[in-house]
């Protein structure tokens, strides 16, 4: 009779539900079948769960936003001729409110109990590290089950393991490995894009970095590695849910920065506004019901998410050049950030794309915008760089005599007193040249003011390949040229007016009449006085005194004057 009770005892836990075969002394399950029954009543007890019709799932799943009490039940057996000691991981008991275990023998009698509250203050002695792990054993030919009963604030997800001892404690090393990585790679592209914002003060890159800040806080916190690392546990890490909910406002920021869409694309910004203050009111009610908050913050992310689509396109369609990038990156977030709001609601299974689709996304849109900013900076600089050239531009032709090439008047004026300055600091000589060209009335007369101009043109050639580096040759006015020689005595200076006096007096051009033509300069010579604090009106005068004397010694002469 007892072998029979055994029997149909061991027959019915084969029909209730998927069996998980321990049948090795070194092992690590993670891919298995289990039952869970959702408790939509919040009022079912261990003694009646029994009774209960249990649906069959995968050992790691989502069951939906709505879903906050749910029991699972996990089926074990023994096939070999050694105890087992087996370590059941729930890898996501940071999130729960409670868990309850119940240990349930072949004959269906309770053996053991255990209750862990990880929002309670044993958490740390409950839980190790993110993961809540029930230890028990299995005899020879014996079979268990395991009852757990496990409570959320919003969100049901579960996530069940199997271990030996010593996998067990290699799973607990290596768990949160890679949202680590995530992490640290997103923290410090925000650190680098805050880095360059106290430099440049571009606002882009500040709120650009607030984003990467607080996606990465709520990484951080949602795949487990605050409480696996620095075991926080309870209402104060999962208010870090916050930080997703305000992670649009900086985002939606950065794009009316970017695009400045407030004067370009008004409608756009009245879009990315109204993000702002969804976002913004999710967070505030956040602050007065935390679990109602949550409950509605896919709604408040789906409305961002597909209001940045719909602007990017808009913006795209309107010949923006640089939402080509953003686009392009937010689709990529977008695609793995639906795919992860469809397993967070249950509609999609879970494996690890699912389950970590939006840091994915978050860390390939992340690139896409760093590179966005960067090449943002770049079109920026080239900008200042192309207002620079026209300013130098505008200044050169504000100081330029359009005919001649050559520095105009006012230029000279400028420069001239500069030039004194320094000569004077370093107590060098400076001196000065006046040229005029000889009869050059009567040149316009007969050959016309075209011709005239070129011979004024062929001259500024001609002194411009004649003067020194450190020369300044200025038009001053009509046919009257000046030469401002630094680090030059009144002897020297002579000596090139004659040099000077002579080129031109060999230099031949073809008139309109298809004849040789020659014309000659006359040239006043005058060195500053620089000891004495000369200004250069003074030395301007002496130097036009000069001119005079050569004009009316005959012209095509060379005059210096003290």
């Amino acid at each position: 009779m007892k072998f029979l009770i055994l029997f149909l005892s061991l027959l019915s836990l084969l029909w209730a539900g998927p069996i998980v075969n321990i049948d090795s002394d070194r092992f690590s399950i993670t891919d298995f079948e289990l039952s869970y029954f959702i408790d939509t009543t919040d009022e079912i007890k261990f003694e009646d769960i029994k009774s209960k019709e249990f649906k069959q799932g995968p050992n790691e799943d989502s069951l939906g936003v709505k879903v906050k009490n749910v029991w699972i039940k996990i089926k074990f057996f023994n096939p070999t001729n050694e105890q087992q000691t087996l370590f059941l991981h729930q890898d996501l008991a940071y999130k729960y409110s409670s868990l309850d275990y119940f240990e349930v023998d072949g004959r269906d009698e309770l053996i053991d109990s255990h209750t862990i509250t990880p929002y309670g203050s044993q958490a740390k002695e409950q839980l190790n590290g993110a993961d809540a792990i029930y230890k028990f054993t299995l005899n020879p030919s014996e079979y268990k089950t395991i009852y757990v009963h496990q409570k959320t604030l919003a969100y049901h997800f579960y996530k069940f393991l199997i271990f030996s001892e010593k996998e067990s404690i290699s799973y607990l090393i290596y768990e949160k490995v890679d949202a680590v990585l995530i992490s640290g790679l997103l923290l410090a592209l925000a650190l680098y894009n805050l880095l360059i914002f106290i430099s440049s003060r571009y606002k882009e890159y500040l709120y650009y970095s607030l984003y990467l800040i607080s996606s990465t806080l709520w990484i951080f916190y949602v795949y487990g590695s605050l409480a696996h690392y620095f075991e926080i546990y309870g209402y104060a890490p999962a208010r870090f849910n916050f930080s997703i909910m305000i992670a649009p406002i900086f985002l939606a920021l950065f794009i009316k920065t970017l695009f400045r869409t407030k004067e370009n694309y008004k409608f756009e910004n009245k879009l990315l506004s109204s993000i702002i203050i969804v976002s913004s009111s999710n967070f505030v009610y956040g602050l007065i019901d935390f679990t109602s908050a949550l409950e509605i913050m896919i709604l408040s992310l789906s409305y961002a998410l597909v209001l940045f689509m719909w602007i990017s396109i808009n913006l795209y369609i309107k010949g923006d050049k640089l939402i080509k990038i953003f686009l392009f990156a937010h689709t990529f977030y977008l695609i793995f950030s639906v795919y992860a709001l469809l397993y967070f609601m249950g509609f999609v299974d879970s494996n690890y794309i699912s389950s970590h689709g939006t840091s994915i996304g978050l860390v390939i849109e992340a690139f896409l915008l760093s590179y966005l900013v960067a090449y943002k900076f770049k079109l920026m600089e080239e900008e200042k760089e192309e207002e620079k050239l026209k300013q130098i531009e505008l200044k050169l032709l504000a100081s330029t005599d359009p005919m001649t090439k050559l520095y105009n008047r006012r230029y000279f004026t400028e420069i001239s007193k500069k030039v004194l300055d320094l000569s004077k600091r370093e107590r060098k000589n400076l001196s000065i040249l006046m040229i005029d060209i000889d009869r050059f009335k009567r040149v316009n007369d007969t050959f016309g003011h075209q011709f005239g101009d070129e011979v004024l043109i062929n001259l500024s050639r001609l002194l411009l390949e004649s003067q020194r580096k450190s020369d300044i040759v200025c038009r001053y006015g009509g046919e009257e040229f000046v030469i401002l020689l630094p680090n030059t005595g009144l002897e020297d200076a002579t000596i090139l007016a004659e040099k000077l006096r002579v080129l031109v007096e060999e230099l031949t051009l073809v008139s309109p009449k298809n004849e040789g033509f020659n014309f000659t300069v006359s040239i006043g010579v005058a060195q500053i006085d620089v000891k004495n604090e000369e200004n250069i009106e003074l030395a301007l005068k002496r130097a036009d005194d000069a001119l005079y004397i050569a004009k009316n010694s005959g012209r095509n002469r060379v005059s210096a004057k003290v």
